[in-house]
């Protein structure tokens, strides 16, 4: 009987955790949270897929399309015609805070290209986030925002 029990106390160890104390991801998603791990951050959860749309010229015209397309250092031409999953994590480790940050990771069949980061602890000031490192879009385009405003108009219209 002491032997049943105590393979029953593992057992309901072992299901209440993974044993690695890692986070589980979907396989599909798994790359994600590689290029998030590789960039140096510490995944604390996934949050799943919060977004899912085709992109368009139309989606790079209008806000918040263009500010959040203006955050990737990828030519977003590259992804027209295709389609784009966002995928949420929570991080600690990212360059905007010492606390946890939301990360929104973009990926293109399966693919992970880029995203955007909220500090959770600066919510309500940030718009349109930042770049996935943690970016203005000034910083990633080595551009004023007037300069990269017209050039983008010009080639998506506005």
């Amino acid at each position: 009987m002491k032997t049943g029990r105590a393979a029953l106390l593992i057992f309901l160890l072992l299901a209440a955790c993974n044993g690695s104390g890692e986070v589980q991801v979907p396989r599909e998603h798994s790359l994600a949270k590689s290029y998030l791990e590789d960039k140096g951050y510490r995944v604390l959860s996934y949050e799943g897929e919060v977004q899912s749309y085709e992109l368009t010229k139309d989606v790079l015209k209008k806000l918040p399309g263009k500010i959040v397309w203006g955050l990737q250092s990828v030519d977003p031409d590259r992804y027209l015609g295709k389609m784009i999953r966002v995928q949420k994590f929570v991080v600690k480790g990212h360059p905007l805070s010492k606390g946890k940050v939301d990360v929104y990771v973009y990926e293109n069949e399966g693919e992970p290209f880029g995203g955007t980061s909220f500090p959770q602890d600066q919510y309500g000031s940030a718009g349109s986030g930042w770049s996935l490192d943690g970016k203005t879009l000034e910083e990633v385009h080595s551009v004023s925002f007037p300069d990269w405003r017209e050039a983008w108009q010009e080639k998506y219209g506005s």
